[in-house]
Parts: C-alpha cells; structure tokens; sequence
C-alpha cells in the first residue's frame, strides 16, 4: 500500500474516533441539561476530559492532512 493511501486511512480512523467523541459529548451535555449540576461532578470532569480529546483529535487530524502534502 502506498504511504498516501496509509495516511489517508489513519486520517479517516481519526475522523470516526472525532465523530465518535462529539456524539459522547453531546450526550453529556444533553444529560447535564436533563439533571440539575450539582450532583454530577463526574459527568462534567467527563465532559471536559471528552473536550479535550476532541480538541487533540482536532489538532492531529490537520496535522495529518497537512502532512499529505508533502508526499
């Protein structure tokens, strides 16, 4: 396989795992929206480890695309 085509396939891996952590976050929030916030400190430190997950998927999948030009 070629390394263009290996790159290409990781960046779509990474874009499944992006979807999959906004459809985590916005579940999250939509239960914080349901309960009140005060009994759920847990579902809040989730949601902003679930943030920063999406915010270094974010960064790795440009860098990714970014890396396609040079080949």
């Amino acid at each position: 396989m070629a390394k263009i085509d290996e790159v290409k396939e990781f960046i779509g891996f990474l874009k499944a795992v992006f979807i999959t952590a906004i459809v985590i976050m916005s579940s999250l929030v939509a239960y914080l929206y349901k309960e009140p916030i005060d009994s759920n400190i847990f579902v809040l430190v989730a949601l902003i480890l679930d943030i920063i997950v999406i915010i270094g998927l974010y960064k790795r999948i440009l860098k990714e695309i970014k890396s396609l030009k040079d080949l």
